[in-house]
């Protein structure tokens, strides 16, 4: 059983329409899943067309209190061949203050999880956009964390979080988290983003999924109707896309790259890279894109801080590019 955290502290950056779609794709190719939604916005909820005031939940399998607590078996619910939801409710943000002085409060999901009767394959779990109790738990009870990233600033100063405590679990807890980003929201059809992506892809090579997530507007439509985005359209650019996401995922070469292994960056690396670059920023003009230069379908340049971080994340660890504020102004 593969048990993946789907996690960016940001929010709006795909992190629960990965989770549902993901899950989807999964059990639709045979895989036994099943989505834990550990978000109290409850988003992967009632984005199944659940009632996220569901009369037991995730609320329930991690509290305290033993009056109130509740079997992970007992709650999931069937939302079809070969996918249970665990579902929440806006009652989980009470878990942040109720485990706040607990003795092994970061080991509540992990146990539940192991306490599954169920021969799931792949247990995918849903987020909060922060960093708190209810984060820590889904990074201990992983093995693997999928980052989605919007390419904005914002997403790319959610990560950097992320990475510090993926570091700590190691160092502290000796807990290996195996981590891979997902581009997110790509816009296909500007020339500005398929260079960004080349950039993107040549600088973490396989810590970044070969699948990217185009912008798709039928994954906006598919909350309005409780259902994962092959159920509504499986002709969809978005099926599709999450579609080649598991089939990645399920691969028999399929391997995370993580801290410590040779063939990709190392995370700290990297973490130290992007904060240079969030600490300069401030100090630097964010270059536009050059008025001249046609894009295929939209009539203003696009302005963007994207390029500069990718610039900055590949200069030399050394932090040239905090001695030299034009290294995070040119455009790619």
């Amino acid at each position: 059983m593969k048990v993946i955290a789907v996690v960016n502290q940001k929010g709006g950056c795909g992190k629960t329409t990965t989770s549902i779609n993901l899950a989807s794709s999964l059990s639709l190719k045979g895989q036994k899943v099943l989505l834990i939604d550990c978000d109290p916005q409850s988003h992967a909820t009632m984005g199944l067309k659940i009632d996220a005031d569901f009369e037991t939940n995730m609320y329930h399998v991690m509290t305290t209190r033993e009056d109130e607590q509740a079997d992970i078996n007992e709650i999931t619910v069937h939302i079809k061949d070969n996918f249970h939801l665990a579902p929440s409710g806006i009652i989980l943000s009470g878990i942040e203050q109720e485990l706040a002085e607990v003795e092994g409060r970061e080991n509540r999901l992990m146990q539940a999880v192991r306490a599954l009767k169920q021969p799931y394959d792949y247990v995918i779990i849903d987020c909060p956009p922060s960093i708190g109790h209810l984060c820590f738990n889904a990074l201990r009870a992983c093995s693997e964390v999928i980052i989605p990233i919007d390419m904005s600033l914002f997403s790319l100063r959610g990560v950097t979080k992320l990475l510090e405590i993926i570091i700590l679990f190691k160092s502290e807890l000796g807990h290996s988290i195996k981590t891979r980003a997902l581009i997110t929201m790509y816009d296909f059809r500007t020339r500005y983003s398929r260079q960004v992506l080349e950039k993107v892809r040549e600088v973490f090579g396989d810590n970044v999924f070969e699948t990217v997530i185009r912008y798709n507007i039928r994954l906006r439509e598919t909350v309005d109707y409780g259902l994962p985005v092959g159920d509504y359209d499986k002709y969809s650019i978005g099926h599709k896309d999450y579609e080649k996401l598991a089939e990645e995922i399920t691969a028999p070469e399929f391997a995370y790259i993580h801290t410590g292994n040779p063939k990709g960056q190392n995370v700290g690396d990297i973490l130290k890279r992007t904060e240079t670059y969030i600490d300069t920023v401030g100090k630097s003009s964010i270059p536009q894109m050059p008025e001249s230069e046609p894009e295929d379908f939209f009539s203003c340049p696009v302005e963007s801080s994207y390029s500069g971080m990718i610039e900055a994340i590949t200069n030399d660890p050394h932090g040239s590019a905090a001695q030299n504020d034009d290294s995070a102004d040119d455009p790619l």
